[in-house]
């Protein structure tokens, strides 16, 4: 792991944007073990996108990227490169 206080938890250094969506983003985390999304009437994020990562040993991990519904209605729908409608 970083001591880079802008790394995040697999050592890389926190994007500007979001990779997967190309919006900003209100916080990121990174998990290594199961996990559960539910997004609906919720009162901070509009959506999550994730991104597969591996930590420096090279363990899988998912980085997901926070959307708050502001966030998440300022750009045009869709994402780059077409992935998300």
């Amino acid at each position: 792991m970083s001591d880079d206080p802008a790394a995040d938890a697999d050592g890389s250094a926190e994007p500007v944007v979001c990779p997967v969506c190309g919006a900003d983003f209100d916080s990121v985390s990174v998990h290594d073990e199961g996990l559960l999304v539910n997004m609906r009437d919720n009162d901070r994020y509009q959506r999550v996108c994730l991104e597969p990562v591996s930590g420096d040993d090279g363990t899988p991990l998912i980085r997901f990227f926070h959307h708050t519904h502001e966030q998440a209605g300022t750009d045009q729908p869709g994402s780059a490169g077409g992935r998300i409608p």
